[in-house]
């Protein structure tokens, strides 16, 4: 059966899907390897694929309804993985029988044989983050995995079946509508969508091999070992297939990933090995001149920086609005009531979360003290109910559609449902 390997980027990362390209093609010659470049086809993009060598395709050729709407309401990780399934959907369309997509920042290093003997069984194969639970005070843990989703998807392949073709159907059209990086409100870009899919598509089945998808978030029960130092890699006694190089730090490698904070690469001098070599690789491919190539859909027609208060505020307009917004355009309607309510020149900075909330220092001691001063104003229960509010319009677009005087969508529809509530309406 005709395979075909895949993966998605923008323009910045385009040394990582070479750098794939070439371990891909290494084990698997007769293999087809194709790649979606989710970004603007300006000249500068089009000079650095020809360097590559990529054989490539933009998102805008995917022909889906209301493009610029999607580039513009999803940053540039949920536009990347909102697309997954729209690609993948492709590709089969195109003839492929056996598909698997990779991530940008993964590295094969033995043919995929895991992979396709599990697509002999399965329609559908995916990888959970791990096999053993972890809550041992380090991150990720078990809290982690429910929080952004049971299985990694940086892998999944399908093979040309009728329980594909449901399971593609349902995830663009979730990944789509609801495809944001938002785990306060239960969704996590394309990923948190596969809990479900065991559950409802029958042909659905786990890949389970410890040498598939091996990265900090199951090193703590995958142990890699080499022979006097030298020929294939192994994971608990079996063969290394594909290392996931997520949140790595191409300027220093020392540091695993910055998404994780359980291991440390003094302990681990195979991996720190991995990673140095593929740093290495990924500079011969041209990353440190490419990575600073401007994301195409970042900003205004004018050059103005979208914000992501910016891009939540399109779904607040409601459907009818969405179709005739421009909302690239600086001198659209859509913008001058964004500019209006506030919604522009907002500084496009580093978000605050879990992982780096104790180094925020001074501004936390405020923060904490202004909570302490509510209190003693408004009493515990008023505070709380705030505080519960103001959860609430962290959430997707809600904060937008309170600046904008616009009702909350509230009604999860998903992207074929609201295509026909418009037409209705």
């Amino acid at each position: 059966m005709s395979l075909c390997v895949c993966t998605i980027v923008s323009a910045n990362y385009l040394a990582y899907a070479a750098v794939l390209a070439a371990s891909v093609r290494q084990h698997h010659p007769d293999g087809h390897f194709e790649v979606l470049v989710v970004d603007r086809p300006t000249l500068a993009v089009q000079e650095a694929l020809a360097k590559t060598g990529l054989k490539a395709r933009f998102a805008q050729d995917l022909g889906l309804p209301d493009f610029e709407q999607l580039a513009y309401q999803f940053d540039i990780l949920e536009l990347n993985t909102a697309l997954k399934p729209s690609f993948l959907k492709q590709l089969l369309r195109e003839g492929h029988e056996q598909l698997v997509y990779l991530d940008p920042d993964i590295r094969c290093y033995a043919p995929l044989t895991p992979v396709l003997e599990g697509l002999q069984r399965q329609d559908v194969l995916l990888t959970p983050h791990a096999l053993r639970p972890v809550l041992d005070g380090h991150r990720p843990s078990d809290i982690d995995f429910l929080r952004n989703g049971v299985h990694n998807l940086g892998f999944v392949a399908l093979r040309q079946s009728a329980c594909a073709d449901a399971l593609l159907d349902w995830w663009e059209s979730r990944c789509l509508s609801h495809g944001f990086n938002d785990p306060a409100f239960g969704v996590f870009v394309d990923q948190k969508w596969m809990d479900l899919a065991p559950a409802c598509f029958e042909g659905v089945g786990l890949l389970r091999h410890p040498g598939c998808n091996v990265a900090y978030w199951n090193l703590h029960e995958r142990q890699l070992t080499q022979e006097a130092g030298q020929g294939p890699v192994q994971v608990n006694g079996q063969g290394l297939f594909f290392f996931h190089f997520s949140g790595i730090d191409v300027g220093d490698t020392s540091v695993l990933s910055r998404h994780q904070t359980r291991h440390s690469l003094a302990q681990l001098p195979l991996v720190q090995r991995l990673l140095e070599d593929y740093v290495q690789a990924l500079r011969e491919a041209g990353h440190l001149s490419l990575r600073s190539l401007p994301y195409g859909f970042g900003t205004l027609d004018d050059g103005t920086p979208i914000h992501g208060l910016m891009r939540r505020a399109l779904p607040a307009m409601g459907p009818q609005a969405q179709c005739t917004a421009r909302p690239f355009a600086a001198t659209s309607a859509f913008q001058q009531a964004l500019r209006k309510a506030g919604l522009h020149g907002i500084p496009v900075g580093g978000a605050v979360h879990t992982r780096n909330l104790h180094m925020q220092g001074r501004r936390l001691t405020l923060a904490n003290a202004l909570i302490r001063g509510l209190a003693r104003v408004m009493g515990l229960g008023r505070l709380q109910m705030l505080l519960r509010y103001a959860a609430f319009l962290s959430r997707e677009s809600h904060l937008p559609a309170v600046l904008l005087r616009r009702p909350f969508q509230m009604d999860h529809r998903g992207r074929e449902e609201a295509a026909q509530g418009r037409h209705r309406s």
